[in-house]
């Protein structure tokens, strides 16, 4: 029998939700549904994809954020660094109570290792120069000014990438708030629909759900397109299938395999077959799979390897 169990990815949750409410708008009155109409699935799916549109924002801004970052403390490394061999002919290689006063942490005379760390120096340091301008050195732009401006570009940069994680995980828990309230509304819809249609009802199709009375085997793939890739690669190809949630690859190399051999295992509807020998035909044909078992196979297709 088959199951109308609600997609674990989200884009495929979203499609089926536009399908639910496709559904609901061609048959909702015909089959007299009450709690589950076509406008609040797609007020709740409205509320969910624009929620998940501003989270995936909000990552990649992380992302531009941690560059911020990255590029404001390779500054302050270079500039500590240079500072340190300054000092260091002044007060020596090693730490010495003459160090103290630079605001070198940890009784090292090393560049720190942690960013918060560099940063703190970085404003030590503008002290120091400060206080000591003989010991500045303008043509490396050691100086108390760049300590100054690359220790302020430091903290503004690890301030915003706070900020933006802060504001990530924020929308995150606004996208799984809305994400979950859509799919209680599109559990909602398929108890309802159990209740008006019948298990064999065609109508549940429209609503891109499975006929409950139906197998739940996934549909049997069409011809795999296949195309000459890198020197011993085949690329193949298929349309999705109905109900599946992964695809069997199985290759048979003339003169080499006398039936066809399980290749490879993926999630998507193409795939890429490494190491086949070239010069040499080879036949292609895929299976779909799901928790209920493995579909018959496609119809096979063959190539000749490059």
């Amino acid at each position: 029998m088959a199951s109308n169990e609600l997609p674990s990815n989200q884009d495929k949750l979203f499609t089926l939700a536009e399908d639910m409410a496709d559904g609901c708008k061609t048959h909702e009155a015909v089959i007299n549904l009450k709690q589950n109409k076509e406008v609040d699935l797609r007020t709740d799916l409205g509320t969910a994809t624009a929620s998940a549109g501003l989270y995936d924002a909000s990552r990649s801004n992380k992302i531009v954020l941690g560059t911020t970052q990255t590029v404001a403390d390779s500054n302050a490394k270079s500039y500590l660094g240079s500072a340190r061999k300054i000092l260091a002919v002044r007060h020596g290689e090693t730490w010495s109570e003459a160090w103290l006063q630079t605001g070198f942490p940890n009784y090292s005379t090393a560049v720190p290792p942690t960013v918060a760390e560099r940063q703190a120096l970085l404003f030590s340091l503008n002290t120091y120069f400060i206080a000591n301008p003989a010991h500045e050195n303008a043509p490396l732009t050691v100086t108390a000014a760049q300590g100054l401006l690359l220790g302020t570009a430091l903290s503004a940069a690890r301030s915003a990438v706070n900020d933006g994680a802060t504001d990530s995980g924020q929308k995150k828990n606004t996208r799984d708030t809305a994400v979950t309230g859509l799919r209680k509304r599109m559990r909602g819809l398929i108890t309802e629909l159990n209740q008006l249609l019948g298990d064999e009802d065609p109508r549940w199709m429209a609503f891109g759900l499975n006929m409950p009375g139906a197998s739940n085997l996934p549909d049997v793939p069409d011809l795999p397109v296949l195309t000459a890739g890198a020197p011993g690669h085949v690329i193949a190809d298929w349309p999705d299938v109905a109900r599946a949630d992964h695809y069997r690859v199985y290759k048979k190399v003339a003169g080499v395999d006398p039936d066809f051999l399980f290749a490879l295992s993926v999630n998507d509807s193409d795939a890429t077959l490494p190491g086949l020998p070239g010069g040499v035909a080879v036949s292609i044909r895929v299976t779909a799979t799901n928790d209920s078992g493995e579909s018959q196979p496609s119809l096979e297709a063959q190539i000749v390897v490059l």
